[in-house]
């Protein structure tokens, strides 16, 4: 499961007989990357998104970044209907609220981002292709299609916004799942506000 291409994510202890790379003896390093994995697993697999409405209106009152424009909108997946492909309600709102953003001029670029996490539908692709259909120009689109979960989301975002040049985010999901995503947007860092598309 754990391969050089996310390394930088899993950094290896040492165990004090090591070199502190990864290098060292192995018992101490195997079972403490199984305990990482199972802890983070039982914090995003297995999540429950009922509604919390005091979590959702913290998340909601956050002042963000700075006052005015965000550079970019991260539009966290939800899967396409498992037969069609076709973009679902939970993909359609979260489509609607980026072109609102858009539109408005609160954002400059928007990043869709998610995998194949429930089906075989990328779910990235699903809401850019809505997307551009619906009017927003290609060049401000972003596809992040290998996420699986909502940290993986908001990690690969974080990447894409790195390479990008983009400093602050409008972090956009549904009012249920939105304190969730802050939880990690906050733990990586990400300057953001966050919209309920679903509000």
């Amino acid at each position: 499961m754990l391969s050089e291409g996310n390394s930088e994510m899993w950094p290896m202890v040492s165990n004090g007989t090591g070199n502190g790379n990864g290098t060292g003896n192995g018992n101490f390093q195997r079972t403490g990357i199984v305990l990482l994995l199972a802890l983070s697993a039982c914090a995003d697999v297995t999540h429950n998104d009922d509604a919390d409405p005091a979590a959702l209106a913290r998340t909601l009152a956050e002042p963000g970044p700075r006052p005015g424009k965000l550079d970019v909108a991260i539009a966290l997946g939800c899967p396409a209907d498992d037969d069609t492909g076709e973009a679902s309600p939970c993909q359609r709102c979260r489509v609607r609220a980026a072109l609102d953003a858009w539109r408005a001029g609160e954002i400059g670029a928007v990043i869709f981002s998610g995998g194949a996490a429930h089906n075989r539908f990328v779910e990235a692709d699903t809401m850019a292709d809505l997307a551009i259909a619906q009017g927003l120009p290609p060049s401000v689109v972003e596809r992040e299609g290998r996420a699986l979960t909502t940290w993986m989301n908001l990690r690969y975002a974080q990447r894409l916004m790195r390479d990008r040049g983009f400093s602050s985010a409008l972090i956009i999901s549904t009012a249920d799942h939105l304190p969730r995503a802050r939880r990690f947007a906050e733990w990586y860092g990400i300057p953001a506000r966050y919209r309920a598309c679903d509000l």
